[in-house]
Formats: structure tokens, sequence, C-alpha cells
């Protein structure tokens, strides 16, 4: 009864570790996702998207990554492909549309 309840207790542990987004890995990291919408801000590596259906959403845009600073600025359109890695989107391209 005892080795039951143990292993009871440690089912529902692994169950619930599935759960959290840190450990449960059910989604593929490298699909990518395309965001588009208007720039609220750009501060850093880090921009502030605001698609028309959905709340903002953070991009971190890594230093290697070719995009054309100076034009990514708020209410400017964006399109930005980006993988989710963890706790933030990181960008793997940044189109500006003009």
């Amino acid at each position: 009864m005892l080795r039951i309840r143990w292993f009871l207790i440690v089912l529902t542990i692994l169950i619930g570790l599935t759960a959290v987004p840190g450990f449960s890995r059910s989604e593929d990291a490298s699909a990518p996702t395309q965001i588009t919408g208007a720039v609220q801000s750009f501060s850093g590596n880090i921009l502030d998207v605001k698609p028309a259906t959905s709340p903002a959403v953070w991009v971190a845009i890594p230093d290697h990554l070719h995009v054309d600073r100076s034009a990514v600025k708020p209410g400017v359109q964006v399109s930005v492909d980006a993988h989710w890695a963890d706790v933030c989107y990181i960008a793997t391209e940044v189109t500006v549309q003009k």
C-alpha cells in the first residue's frame, strides 16, 4: 500500500511539471511564428509590436540580425519571423513595411 501511495505522489508531481511551460515541450521551439503589427516601442534589442487583433508582444532582436534599426520607430508596421525560446520570442527576421 505504501508503494502505491509513493507511486501516485511521484506520478502527480510529474504530471504537474508537464503543465508548467518551462518543463513542457509539447510545442516545437524551432517552429517559426509570424508577428505583424505596429511598433509600440524599440529600446535596445527589445521590439514591442502590437498586432491588430491581439495584445502587444515583446520580441528580442539578436545583435547579429541585420535590421534597419533607424527605420524601426513607433507607429511603423513591421513583420517579424520569430521563435519562442523559453521566456520570450527571438526574431529571426524583421521586415519594415514602408
